[in-house]
C-alpha cells in the first residue's frame, strides 16, 4: 500500500498550526503571566497533546501503510519510526521525553508541574519544525523511487 500523501500533510499542518501558536503565546507573555492564567496553561497542554497526537498519527500512517508495519502505542511508533528511518536518531532522542510527556499529561495533566512543561517547551519548541522537515523530506525521497 501506498501512503496518503494528503493525510501526511494534514497531520503536518496541524503540527505547525499549533507550534505557531504556542511560539505566539510563548512571545507574547512570561512564564508567570502564563502560570497565572489556568486558561492559558491548559490551551499549551491541549496544543501539546494535539501535536503529539499528529506526530504520532503521521509516524504510524506511514508505517502501516507505507511499510507494512504494526505499531502499539506511541513509544513503539516513535522506536520503529527510527529503526526504519523515517526519523534519525536524533529526532528520535528529542521526540521519545515529548512522547512520554504525552502520555504523562494525558493520563495525570493535574499533577504536572507548569513551570518545567514551560521551561521545556521554551527550549525545545523548534523540535517540531525539525519533525515537519524530516517527515517532509523522506515523503520527497520515496516520490523519487
Amino acid at each position: 500500500m501506498q501512503i496518503d500523501r494528503r493525510r501526511i500533510q494534514t497531520y503536518l499542518y496541524d503540527i505547525k498550526k499549533n507550534a505557531i501558536e504556542l511560539e505566539e503565546l510563548l512571545k507574547g507573555y512570561t512564564d508567570e503571566v502564563i502560570l497565572q492564567n489556568p486558561v492559558v496553561i491548559k490551551a499549551i497542554k491541549y496544543s501539546l497533546i494535539e501535536i503529539a497526537e499528529a506526530a504520532a498519527n503521521t509516524l504510524q500512517h506511514i508505517l502501516a501503510r507505507g511499510m507494512g508495519k504494526p505499531v502499539s502505542g506511541y513509544i513503539d511508533t516513535l522506536v520503529k519510526a527510527r529503526e526504519t528511518g523515517i526519523i534519525s536518531s536524533d529526532l528520535f532522542s528529542t521526540f521519545k521525553p515529548f512522547f512520554e510527556f504525552r502520555n504523562a499529561l494525558v493520563h495525570r495533566y493535574w499533577t504536572m508541574d507548569d513551570t518545567l512543561i514551560l521551561k521545556n517547551l521554551r527550549t525545545g519548541h523548534k523540535d517540531f519544525y525539525s519533525f515537519i522537515e524530516e517527515i517532509e523530506r523522506m515523503i520527497s525521497r520515496r516520490k523519487k523511487e
